[in-house]
């Protein structure tokens, strides 16, 4: 018989896939997969079926190592920041000079 994933398994399933999210340097592609991440595990927390449970596990392995690809790539080529971009990282450094005074 064989045993299901366990929640701690999942759990740092999602945080490896949310980690990984995290290191895209581009603003829309990281919320995009930000996103797209917590819904699939959202959809899918009620899913009791053992063999469905591991099968949703193994996507979400290759969805890992599908993004760790994506994020080597979109860090060789360099990228316009947008507008968004560019209004945080002012936001950010203005926070950071307020703090030192």
């Amino acid at each position: 018989m064989s045993s299901a994933i366990t929640k701690s398994a999942w759990v740092n399933l999602y945080k490896q896939l949310q980690k990984e999210a995290d290191k895209i340097p581009q603003y829309n592609y990281r919320a995009f997969y930000q996103r797209r991440i917590r819904d699939h595990f959202l959809a899918n927390r009620s899913v009791s079926d053992v063999v469905q449970q591991k099968k949703l596990y193994e996507e979400g392995v290759q969805s890992l190592e599908s993004l760790k690809r994506q994020v080597v790539f979109t860090r060789l080529y360099p990228h316009n920041k947008t507008v968004v971009e560019q209004k945080l990282g002012f936001w950010l450094n203005n926070e950071r000079k307020y703090r030192e005074q």
